[in-house]
């Protein structure tokens, strides 16, 4: 099917080379692709990854969130600016892809507009004023510096931030209607409830037998809940060195180990080196010592932006952004984050995914089918450090992470299922976040706009978990790096990501949520 796709859609054959133009390409005429998709099918026997894309392609729910598509936390310029604000991707044949491209600019400005402007009194009642206008303040972006660009950046970013303004214009009349003030708040659950059904399954890559499955899903995640606030409460104690600190509420005792003075930054500086370090300690650790593959060394590319995550990888480069290097970065954060982030987390398995035979295109350029593979093996590629055990600091920094990707799917049901507000979701949060109010906020209204995509990390690691169990008989994590193990995780990463329904069948492996 790649050949086929890219012969049809005049795609950019190279997976490490494709842009968010290629993808615009094939969604932008969605009967178009769905047409390829049945031609195809009609004259060829699809692979299970082919089966599982067709099946949910071709399903018409989709076509209902395809209209969805475009918002503030999920876009084709937002997909663009991550190349166009890294100093490393702008020299190379990705940015030369975008430039070829160019043209394509006002295209989707006109197609985004399009997707507002024949929305159905149905469809539209999914948005609101205030994704609007989130959806507004995020569409200014800063160039990278003079120094460090081409003319024909410039040429490019004076184009992309012409259509961006454009955009945005449109976006500010359009929230003026008063008919968004009226819309919900709350997210898929005034919907038929497949809808949600197909939104969990499309982004996870798991089945569900039916919609009613998701009270059972919550219970499962509230019991990993349970048990990490447990694991927490003992690692706070352990921390606290003031007695009647001990005796407070968990969320005050989480506050004051997360906030404490030793974990702090002196310098932004002292940030990259850290970071630096703890990179260059996993690379000694899985490529030099234990033969990992590594076909392009991973980059750590600096950002300074208050609006942005505090790090993401994309392209062979982990994003790390110091602007909160005073308040909101802190010295735990470090190995959780270099271990999910870059080696043995998604650089590792991007890198020999990209590189590997096995690869198929439609996994890369349709990424949401295997979130649940990549987001899984990231999370538990946390697992595989050497000082979760030895250093209560790190176990604390992994436990946040973890308590946030369990409560995400709790969140993601009382929203899209039970029906609650976002700001009722954000109080119960607090319960469990150590977050500012601010990025508790901007979690919970990416799990509104984006159904289905917050359950993939949690749920993948246990699918994760659960294949180690039944097939090498391991439950604890201490010997997760056994060389038996270490042989397993070779050969899935070579074999690339795949849906976990996928990664279930051919492990021969049987998921429940009991």
């Amino acid at each position: 099917m790649d050949k086929y796709l890219i012969e049809i859609f005049d795609l950019e054959a190279n997976v490490n080379d494709i842009t968010p133009i290629d993808k615009f390409k094939l969604y932008r005429d969605f009967d178009r692709f769905i047409n390829a998709l049945k031609e195809y099918a009609s004259k060829n026997e699809l692979t299970n990854i082919e089966q599982f894309y067709f099946d949910f392609e071709t399903d018409p729910r989709r076509e209902f969130f395809h209209r969805l598509e475009q918002t503030y936390f999920d876009n084709y310029f937002l997909s663009i600016y991550f190349i166009l604000s890294n100093p490393v991707l702008i020299t190379k044949p990705t940015f030369a892809n975008l430039y070829r491209d160019k043209h394509y600019l006002p295209i989707i400005t006109d197609y985004i507009i399009n997707l507002y402007q024949t929305l159905d009194s149905n469809t539209s009642r999914f948005y609101n004023k205030i994704l609007l206008e989130k959806f507004i303040s995020n569409l200014d972006f800063t160039p990278l510096s003079d120094d460090v660009t081409s003319s024909e950046y410039k040429t490019y970013f004076q184009l992309f931030a012409q259509e961006t303004s454009r955009l945005k214009s449109y976006l500010t009349e359009l929230v003026k209607d008063p008919k968004w003030s009226t819309h919900p708040a709350q997210g898929l659950s005034e919907f038929d409830p497949k809808y949600y059904q197909f939104a969990f399954q499309y982004h996870t890559g798991l089945r569900l037998k039916s919609s009613d499955n998701f009270m059972k899903i919550k219970q499962w995640a509230q019991k990993h809940l349970d048990y990490l606030m447990n694991e927490v409460n003992r690692t706070c104690d352990r921390l606290l060195t003031n007695d009647s600190d001990k005796t407070k509420s968990l969320p005050e005792k989480m506050r004051l180990v997360g906030e404490h003075p030793s974990q702090r930054w002196s310098s932004k500086q002292e940030i990259i080196d850290t970071y630096q370090l703890c990179l260059s300690k996993y690379r000694r650790i899985f490529i030099a010592q234990n033969q990992f593959k590594e076909f392009n060394p991973p980059h750590i590319t600096i950002l300074d932006n208050p609006l942005l995550a505090g790090g993401y990888y994309y392209k062979d480069n982990f994003y790390l952004n110091v602007s909160g290097w005073s308040e909101g970065n802190y010295r735990y954060e470090v190995e959780n984050l270099t271990l999910h982030e870059t080696i043995p987390g998604h650089h590792m398995q991007l890198d020999i995914s990209y590189h590997s035979p096995n690869h198929n295109y439609l996994t890369a350029i349709a990424e949401a089918p295997c979130n649940g593979f990549v987001e899984g093996w990231g999370l538990f590629a946390e697992h595989l450090g050497d000082s979760m055990f030895d250093d209560p600091w790190v176990y604390f920094g992994y436990l946040q992470m973890n308590i946030l990707r369990t409560f995400r799917i709790i969140a993601e049901v009382l929203l899209h299922v039970e029906g609650q507000a976002p700001d009722e979701v954000i109080q119960l949060a607090k319960q469990y976040l150590t977050a500012s109010e601010a990025s508790i906020t901007a979690e919970i209204y990416r799990y509104r706009i984006l159904p289905g995509q917050a359950c993939s990390y949690k749920i993948g690691l246990e699918i994760f978990k659960r294949a180690i169990r039944d097939k090498f008989q391991v439950t604890e994590v201490k010997d997760f790096l056994r060389s038996d193990l270490l042989a397993w995780y070779k050969d899935v990463l070579w074999q690339t990501e795949r849906p976990l329904d996928v990664f279930l069948l051919e492990n021969q492996i049987t998921w429940t949520f009991d």
